[in-house]
């Protein structure tokens, strides 16, 4: 039995994606599961989703700890190392990234590093920054286990006409501009722990049972998440339109829209995910989405 574990942000399709993959596993002819772990519920924030194969029926419904094969969907992720927490030694990494390097510096000891720069793709076939498809046809190359027309059927299950062309040509795209690197991976396991310790702030119940359960997610700290890095585009005001009304600081669903010492109202980029409301709800349309880098 093969274990994958998707890490996206909410919007990303990241569950979808799980889904997908698992009933192209089904039409090759094994057998799959697949479920998600959402956290906490917001648009742009971390999602999980886990998927399981084999030749024989999958009887384990525990999360993925020990992921075989990490599929990475958002860029902004991949250079994080606590979502490779828990990796198999000699695995596969597929990630959606332009910067490969800082992935092999992680020293993750992977056999496959595997990328491909999937959010420019899907902006450029879909005008949307939704890089599941995009993974999936990079997941079937990478790793040699699906084939791309059973990937195909299985999209045609959830997408319909013109939105299932685009999104076929992105899966086509993630499949041919994939970037495929090979490591010799090390016989030992490196002592070291990818996650430092934490303090426990609430203590686990015991476990009665071998297999680990949802409730030892509470060993995670509490914090504030900095939304910010969840950013991939950002609202750039134009002075010489702007009302001064605020009507961007009173939609911004972050409240992260703030008056600047100039009169106008600025995003805290710590903390703008930028979703896009204040430009949408903006009435002298001075605000403007811009890419954080260009594409």
């Amino acid at each position: 039995m093969g274990e994958i574990r998707l890490h996206g942000r909410g919007g990303q399709g990241t569950v979808i994606a799980a889904e997908m993959l698992a009933n192209a596993f089904v039409l090759g002819g094994k057998y799959a599961s697949v479920f998600p772990s959402f956290g906490v519920e917001r648009r742009g924030s971390a999602v999980m989703a886990f998927a399981r194969y084999g030749e024989t029926p999958i009887r384990e419904h525990t999360r993925v700890y020990r992921p075989d094969i990490l599929l990475m969907l958002d860029q902004s992720l991949t250079e994080n190392p606590t979502y490779y927490e828990g990796f198999r030694h000699g695995g596969i990494i597929i990630a959606n990234t332009k910067h490969e390097e800082n992935i092999a510096g992680l020293s993750l000891n992977q056999k496959v590093l595997a990328t491909v720069d999937a959010t420019r793709i899907a902006v450029e076939e879909t005008g949307s920054a939704v890089t599941n498809t995009c993974m999936l046809g990079a997941f079937a190359r990478g790793t040699g286990l699906v084939r791309l027309d059973d990937l195909k059927k299985a999209m045609a299950l959830y997408f319909k006409g013109e939105v299932l062309a685009k999104n076929l040509r992105v899966l086509e795209r993630g499949y041919e501009e994939l970037k495929v690197t090979t490591f010799t991976p090390q016989l030992a396991a490196p002592a070291a722990q990818l996650a430092a310790a934490v303090e426990l702030t609430i203590a686990p119940p015991k476990d009665t049972n071998p297999f680990p359960a949802a409730w030892s997610d509470v060993d995670k700290k509490m914090i504030t998440v900095q939304t910010g890095e969840w950013r991939f585009r950002r609202p750039e005001l134009h002075k010489a339109s702007c009302r001064l009304c605020g009507w961007c600081s009173v939609y911004c669903p972050a409240g992260c829209m703030q008056l600047g010492e100039d009169g106008y109202y600025h995003p805290d980029l710590a903390y703008c995910k930028g979703c896009g409301v204040c430009v949408n709800e903006c009435p002298a349309q001075a605000l403007k989405m811009t890419a954080e880098e260009v594409i």
